[in-house]
Formats: structure tokens, sequence, C-alpha cells
């Protein structure tokens, strides 16, 4: 098997979290609110704040294959713990723990994807991101079906299933084989990162500098949407054993967006598709808060258009710009601060949800990533050719 197909495989297998499509549901059987649910979520992003940058120098200096061991290691780790926990403490260290193994399988899969492709090989290089995006998504889409079917008996058969299957990343990693690239001086750390940060914030590349922050803002708007569908299906009355239906439908749109991406922008131009993005923001935010029954829960498919542009053309537009040696540190900074903007806003989100309503906060959701747009997307959409 290729080095390819393995990170391939491996990307499959770490998204196959059969929990994740009645996480909420399930913290809710522990007795949290919405705030707390969103609280817990702050915390995870604090602990990427605190490793996610430094993992991903770990793997710029001594290899992406040696990140992925330890981030699927910790992944086990992590949802194996999560069988047995009973209390929000116990959570924080269940979050805590993830924060750990995300931080360094951040950035580091698609490193490796781009390591392997010459200068002169975008296309490729484009063709293999969304692979890897397909992958991720057929991993979670598989896995939220059976989490939906388990959890008509008890969650407990969840919780064990995702344990088992999110062990298996951990002995694909141990297969890969790194990617000889140029690597960073060991021994000059601060150099290092004040070369990283001109490079991306002040060399001229004003299209780098935007993708980079149009990057953030849009992973947070399918973010916070993540986190609410849930309590969303609970209030417009869909029964339990169809979430992961619902979760696998999102999860395959996404992919199967990321899969006809690079084709779009040949045929409608980069442009269009990136006003999409606010497009499918507000019309996502302000369907979902306006409507009800079905025609509020299929509002929510905007977002997955969202994330399968972000993840595939807004991340090939970014990784294409960053040179090998900081490439994973660049992809780690760039969730830093996406993780930054969920622990500042995030918790925000979730009193409104308790306290304001799902409406009406769905409402300002949408009105929010509106201006936000025009401040932020906009100057982008001026410097594309």
């Amino acid at each position: 098997m290729s080095n390819h197909s393995k990170i391939f495989l491996f990307s499959f297998t770490r998204m196959t979290m059969a929990i994740l499509p009645v996480i909420v549901p399930f913290f809710q059987s522990l007795g949290l609110s919405m705030a707390q649910v969103f609280q817990l979520q702050a915390i995870f992003g604090i602990g990427i704040l605190l490793l996610e940058i430094p993992t991903g120098y770990v793997a710029d200096l001594f290899g992406r294959k040696k990140a992925l061991i330890l981030g699927a290691f910790f992944a086990g780790v992590g949802f194996t713990y999560l069988i047995f926990i009973h209390s929000f403490v116990e959570l924080i260290i269940y979050e805590l723990i993830l924060s750990l193994a995300f931080s360094f399988i951040s950035g580091s899969d698609i490193s490796l994807i781009y390591d392997s492709y010459r200068s002169d090989e975008r296309q490729l290089a484009a063709r293999g991101l969304a692979n890897l995006q397909m992958a991720m998504v057929l991993g979670e889409a598989s896995s939220s079906i059976l989490g939906g079917f388990l959890v008509m008996w008890s969650f407990k058969y969840v919780l064990w299933a995702t344990a088992i299957t999110m062990w298996l990343p951990f002995f694909i990693s141990l297969t890969l084989k790194e990617t000889q690239t140029e690597v960073m001086n060991r021994h000059t750390h601060w150099q290092n990162f004040k070369e990283m940060f001109i490079y991306v914030f002040r060399s001229g590349d004003d299209v780098l500098r935007l993708t980079f922050i149009n990057m953030v803002l849009w992973s947070l708007a399918t973010y916070f949407s993540v986190w609410i569908y849930q309590k969303y299906w609970e209030v417009q009355g869909v029964e339990l054993r169809y979430f992961g239906i619902l979760w696998a439908i999102h999860s395959l749109l996404v992919g199967v967006i990321g899969k006809f991406i690079h084709s779009w922008e040949q045929k409608l131009g980069a442009t269009t598709l990136l006003w999409c993005l606010a497009v499918c923001a507000f019309l996502g935010y302000f369907g979902m808060g306006i409507a009800s029954g079905f025609i509020g829960v299929a509002f929510a498919l905007f977002f997955p258009v969202i994330r399968g542009i972000t993840q595939v053309l807004l991340r090939d537009a970014l990784n294409w710009r960053i040179p090998a040696k900081f490439r994973s540190t660049v992809n780690s900074a760039q969730s830093f601060c996406f993780r930054l903007g969920f622990a500042l806003f995030g918790p925000l989100v979730g009193y409104g949800l308790d306290h304001g309503g799902m409406r009406t906060t769905l409402v300002v959701l949408g009105l929010v990533f509106g201006v936000l747009a025009i401040l932020v997307l906009r100057p982008l959409i001026k410097k594309v050719p």
C-alpha cells in the first residue's frame, strides 16, 4: 500500500467517532446544560491554544510521522477514558486529552500530503487534499450511522464502538513513511517563528495573509453550527435515532463539495465560490432561525457547503503558498487562531442558546457573519485574480 493510501486510511479511521452525532444528548444525559457544553468546547479550544503551535513546530522539526503517532495514541486514550466518565470535571480531563491528540494531528496529515509533491504539481496536490477530505467525511459518515443505530440501545454501546475504532489510526500511523523535506534549524527557535510570522503576515503576499484570516473566520462559522445542530434537531422534534443519518448526510455533502471544488473553480472562478461562503452562512443561520421543522433542518445543509469550500479551496490556497519547512507550524497557527475565536465566543453562543433562545441566537449569528463577510471576505475577493 502506498504512503498516500495509508494517509487516506489514517484519515478515514481517525474520524470514526460514532459518538459524534449524539454527543450533545450524551452530555445532557450527564446533566450538562447547553452553556456547559459550549464551555467544554471552549476548554478544548484553550487546550488547543496552548498546544497547537508547539506540536506543529515539533512536526516540522522532528517529522510528521512522529506527530501523527503521538496524536493517534492520545486520541485512543481519550475516547477509552470517555467510557468511564460521570462528571463535568472528568469531561474537562477528557477534553484536555483530546486537545493534545488533535494538536499533534492537526496539519501533520495535510503537510505529509503536500510534502510529497513538487512545485509544478499543484493540481495533483489539490486532488490529494480533496481525497483526504473525502476519506475523513466517509469515516465520519459511516461511524455516524453506526452511532445512530447503537444509541437506540444505550450510549455505552456507542462509547465502546468509538473507543475501539479510535485505536486503529495509531496502528496505521506506525506504518507511515516520512517524506524528506527541508527542515528548520533545531537550535534557532525564536528565529524560526519570526521567519514564519514575517512570511505569512509581512511578506507582501496579501492573498496568503487574507486566506489565513478567512480560514479562521469560516471555520468558526461552521463550528458554531456543528455544536448547535443536535440541540436544534431536538427542538424540531427529530428522534435521536435519526441523528446519525442526518450527521452522515452533512458529512457526505462536505466530501462531495470538496471533491468538485477545483473543477467548479475552473468553470465559475474562485471569486464566485468565495462569495458562496457569505451567502451560505447568512442563509444557513437565518433559515434555521426563521423556519421550523423539516425546512429548518434543511437550511442547515448550507454549512457543509461552507466547510467543503473552506477545507479544500482555502486550505489548498494556503498550503501551496507555504514553504515545506514550516508548513505544519502555519497550519497549526491557523487552527490556533480558530480555537482562540471559539474559546472567546463559544461560551457566549451557549449562553445565548440557554437564555436568549434558539431562534434569536441563530439570527444574531447570521447578522454577525454577514457583517464579517464584508470586513474580511471582500478584501480577499478583491485580491483574487
